[in-house]
């Protein structure tokens, strides 16, 4: 964890220094910033020893060719328990989701781009367990669940491809949920006994501007 939080830290600083080095000065016109990008691919949250695979989204509105605001929502899921014997299977999951919004700094060269990013918005855990019958198919439910306070700290690096496609190679965030500890036990996020829980998460994927 030590390792990602000097990465976010890096990010950050890079990007304070490259607008302190340009400081309004006029840019020869190149590929400058879109107006809006939308962001989707693969997501993997890291949270003490559970790994969590799912998904994220971000739709970012550009006031200028630094600054913006982003919406992000992402979902992961672990199965912490699953049996399976005869065709027939059962096993529990739980569930991460995370709504935010924010402030991100965006650094522009040429095509591709490096950001930084702060938002904040509300988590919501889940437990739930299901159980798969031959003939009859699955039957799934939800055991319990919590929303609470979440933000996250982070930044990453667009590779354009085209003017309106880009690859996102990396972004990196520090996550912190503030789930009480019954809360936290209950949906099977945290087994400490804590009122706070700090992930990471990783994402790659495509990139639209416009």
């Amino acid at each position: 964890m030590r390792k990602c939080a000097i990465t976010i830290f890096v990010i950050f600083a890079f990007q304070v220094m490259l607008i302190a080095q340009i400081g309004g000065a006029r840019v020869a016109a190149v590929e400058n910033g879109s107006r809006a990008t939308i962001f989707g691919g693969y997501s993997y949250l890291r949270n003490n020893s559970n790994g969590f695979n799912g998904w994220e989204g971000q739709g970012t509105f550009n006031f200028n060719r630094y600054l913006g605001v982003t919406a992000d929502i992402s979902g992961a899921s672990v199965s912490p328990f699953s049996f399976s014997a005869l065709g027939f299977s059962a096993g529990t999951y739980q569930h991460l989701n995370n709504y935010l919004f924010g402030p991100t700094v965006t650094t522009n060269f040429g095509r591709s781009a490096v950001f930084a990013h702060a938002l904040f918005g509300e988590a919501r855990s889940s437990l739930g367990a299901g159980v798969s019958v031959p003939i009859i198919g699955g039957i799934s439910t939800g055991l319990t669940s919590a929303n609470a306070f979440a933000m996250a700290f982070g930044g990453g690096v667009d590779i354009g491809i085209t003017r309106h496609l880009a690859i996102r190679a990396v972004q990196i965030d520090y996550l912190r949920t503030q789930f009480n500890a019954t809360n936290a036990l209950t949906t099977g996020l945290s087994s400490s006994l804590g009122n706070r829980q700090n992930s990471f998460r990783y994402s790659t994927g495509i990139v639209f501007r416009f």
